[in-house]
């Protein structure tokens, strides 16, 4: 009796993993040295660095050094305001002032299935691009008892039209240390309009 089951499971097993070698996948991970001409913003990072080559998101761009487990950035660029928030009931809109902002992203990730104890380490202006930004850094624990630390920086440009997000994940007790110099380095480098 077992050993049919086993076998539908075996059958079962290989049809995924058949289908999942078939296939071309859209979206990979590729090192930053192929990703300067298609993203600027990268130029400059270590070779180490990978981007998540995903043709469908053309305005995200995400980032990882140890795996995006450990540590990624995130640069979503030109989103036409409102932007609406995906956890909270809460948009960033035109003529909002930078703290106003980074409050709505903070409420957002307050609210993020799997966050847990946020605390707000700073909250400053910053500059993106010589436009007025805001600088916030959080921490907050997740399911597994693991602490994150995110620096975020946002700012709105183009006339008051567009929003544009800089932010860096990662684990408190190693990771973080070591990739701040690449985010900080990188987020000189970003250009908006």
């Amino acid at each position: 009796m077992i050993k049919p089951v086993m076998r539908i499971i075996a059958v079962l097993i290989m049809i995924t993993l058949a289908a999942g070698c078939v296939g071309r996948r859209a979206a990979s991970w590729k090192p930053v040295d192929t990703a300067h001409r298609k993203h600027p913003q990268t130029a400059g990072l270590p070779s180490s660095w990978l981007f998540y080559d995903d043709k469908a998101a053309a305005r995200q761009l995400v980032l990882t050094r140890h795996g995006p487990y450990m540590d990624v950035i995130r640069i979503t660029t030109g989103q036409k305001l409102p932007v609406q928030m995906p956890y909270a009931d809460l948009s960033i809109s035109a003529g909002m002032q930078t703290y106003e902002i980074a409050e709505v992203v903070m409420n957002n990730l307050r609210v993020t299935p799997g966050v847990f104890d946020l605390l707000v380490e700073e909250l400053a202006p910053a500059e993106i691009d010589g436009k007025e930004a805001f600088r916030l850094s959080l921490s907050y624990s997740l399911e597994n008892g693991i602490r994150r630390r995110c620096l975020i920086l946002g700012t709105i440009h183009g006339g008051g039209k567009q929003y544009t997000e800089l932010a860096m994940y990662a684990h408190e007790d190693y990771y973080f240390d070591e990739v701040i110099e690449d985010f900080l380095g990188m987020v000189k480098k970003v250009r908006v309009r």
